[in-house]
């Protein structure tokens, strides 16, 4: 008998625990040099997205290969959020960007948002994570 409440304990605890905190997956497209490392970065809603200060996830990942790359997040709840990805291709940590303002190293942003003469704004890049799709898959803009 206890060894059936012990199983039913460990199955009922993991299932709340990764409840409100579902697998996030962002494929990267468009890689075109193997050079630096992909930084993907969430910001909640109600954020100054896209400003680095404001960040509530984020990850990076070396480029090992050419077209597409896949990054995953275990601990990000459900709610509204954007994404913003760049390929920062001289390792400083930051995009870096010409003159005007625009960026010089790969990005992109969910819904695959292509920003003209400013930054987007959060509604131009909302996704949701909810129970039902968790996957994005966001073009570098190059």
């Amino acid at each position: 008998m206890k060894k059936y409440l012990i199983t039913w304990f460990i199955f009922t605890s993991s299932w709340v625990i990764g409840a409100d905190q579902p697998q996030v997956v962002v494929n990267v497209s468009n890689i075109k040099q193997l050079k630096g490392n992909i930084r993907v970065a969430f910001y909640k809603k109600g954020s100054a997205f896209p400003k680095e200060g404001s960040i509530s996830y984020a990850k990076e990942i070396k480029v090992s290969k050419l077209g597409e790359m896949s990054l995953s997040f275990m601990d990000i709840p459900y709610g509204e959020y954007a994404i913003a990805v760049f390929q920062d291709k001289n390792l400083n940590q930051k995009i870096d960007k010409n003159l005007v303002g625009y960026p010089t190293e790969p990005f992109g942003f969910s819904k695959n948002f292509k920003p003209k003469f400013s930054e987007p704004e959060f509604s131009d890049c909302n996704i949701m994570i909810s129970p039902t799709n968790n996957t994005f898959t966001i073009k570098l803009i190059d």
